[in-house]
């Protein structure tokens, strides 16, 4: 079996193992730091945290780029793990001397979200240095098996470890995981960039990741459809802390609400992994599977009973789960070695470019009209850009195009 095969690469496990619980501390932190801004708050200041972090992380992912694509992957991620250790424990310890929770946690979310900039292009990019090209979707499938778990358990231990002990041990616990993560990193070999020449200039290797885009209308389309979607699907992120709130539940129904969603990832990522979708089919069930997650995501603010939401939050990570492994496996096999790390980041920035304003834009909606209002106008977004990509024949063959500037190498095919 192809997934016990991608296992037992030693390294590509370590690098499970070690990502898998770097993502724990992150949910753990996520989940305390969300439930204590709403909280303290409410929907604005909670949507206003998460624009801090990506006014932190998306003007740096071109530099985090154009840096995994000249450095050895596992180093830039190594660095940036021990980064963010430094700076969350440095928030715990603010927080313990009594600083304002609001401003500790929206300075700390900004940080840690530029040096998130360097680490997710490095993990991206070196998934594939470390796995041969025809196991890559049993590895990405692992990878999301991981990423999953992390969010499975993260959530129901953030939820009980903040309502219990407060924010200022979700900290401590997320520091343990970075530096866990990086002694992990420390182990795995560096990986030299193979490029033919060095570029001078920042502009120039966006340039030439940005003219490899254009040349492909799955990835073209994919990163600008991403975009209108994100913003829809923020608005109803920052809506779910308050939906609970509404049917009079607590922080572990929201640690609760986050595990069974990642729960059904890993479902999504395992069946996806066992049973790979073909390259000609990967587009088709990629766009409808995202209008599936969006109509799911409607349902989350419906008047029904807690359990029900659940389900429909279970399979929404199903769904979610197994396009995250199509995506992740379409740009391993079809982006060369040396464009990894800089397409990586304009996949990540087109994608969230308009996150920064969304939170926002979603808490102050929910706050004039209410969550169902929201969601509503959140998943016709959703729905109409979906459709898109259905209709469109080029945008939904999720597979490398040969091009005169960017021709295929042997490592690089494309489907019979």
């Amino acid at each position: 079996m192809s997934l016990v095969r991608a296992w037992g690469i030693p390294e590509f496990r370590r690098l499970l193992i070690g990502n898998g619980v770097n993502m724990l501390g992150t949910s753990i932190f996520i989940i305390g730091m969300g439930w204590t801004i709403a909280e303290v708050g409410g929907p604005k200041a909670y949507g206003l945290v998460f624009t801090a972090y990506f006014l932190g992380h998306l003007p740096l992912l071109l530099y985090g780029g154009m840096v995994v694509d000249r450095m050895p992957r596992r180093t830039v991620a190594l660095i940036s793990d021990l980064a963010q250790a430094i700076l969350v424990t440095i928030a715990m310890l603010a927080l313990m001397a009594g600083f304002d929770v609001i401003k500790t946690l929206l300075v700390i979310t900004f940080l840690t979200g530029g040096a998130g900039a360097f680490s997710i292009p490095a993990i991206g990019a070196l998934v594939p240095d470390l796995v041969e090209e025809e196991i890559l979707p049993q590895a990405n499938a692992l990878r999301g098996v991981a990423m999953t778990a992390a969010w499975m358990l993260g959530p129901l231990i953030g939820g009980i470890t903040v309502e219990q002990w407060g924010i200022e041990v979700c900290l401590f616990l997320d520091v343990l995981t970075f530096l866990f993560s990086g002694a992990v990193l420390w182990t795995i070999s560096e990986v030299p960039i193979q490029r033919e020449e060095e570029a001078e200039s920042l502009r120039e290797e966006v340039t030439e990741a940005w003219a490899f885009v254009k040349t492909q209308p799955w990835l073209f389309a994919g990163i600008i459809m991403a975009m209108i979607w994100h913003v829809g699907d923020s608005a109803i992120e920052i809506g779910i802390p308050f939906s609970i709130e509404n049917k009079g539940l607590g922080a572990r129904e929201f640690g609760l609400f986050g595990a069974f969603g990642a729960g059904g990832a890993m479902i999504g990522s395992v069946i996806e992994g066992m049973r790979p979708i073909p390259k000609e089919s990967r587009g088709t069930v990629f766009y409808m599977f995202i209008g599936g997650i969006a109509w799911c995501m409607l349902m989350w603010a419906m008047p029904i009973p807690f359990w029900l939401i659940l389900l429909f939050v279970l399979i929404e990570g199903t769904l979610g789960g197994t396009l995250g492994v199509i995506w992740r496996t379409t740009m391993s096999d079809s982006v060369d070695q040396h464009l990894r790390g800089r397409v990586n980041s304009l996949d990540a920035i087109g994608s969230l470019i308009f996150i920064p304003l969304a939170p926002v834009l979603g808490g102050w909606m929910i706050e004039t009209t209410n969550v169902l209002t929201t969601y509503s106008i959140a998943v016709a977004i959703m729905v109409l850009t979906s459709t898109v990509g259905i209709i469109v024949p080029s945008f939904r063959r999720f597979e490398r195009i040969e091009h005169h500037d960017f021709p295929l190498s042997d490592s690089l095919t494309q489907s019979e």
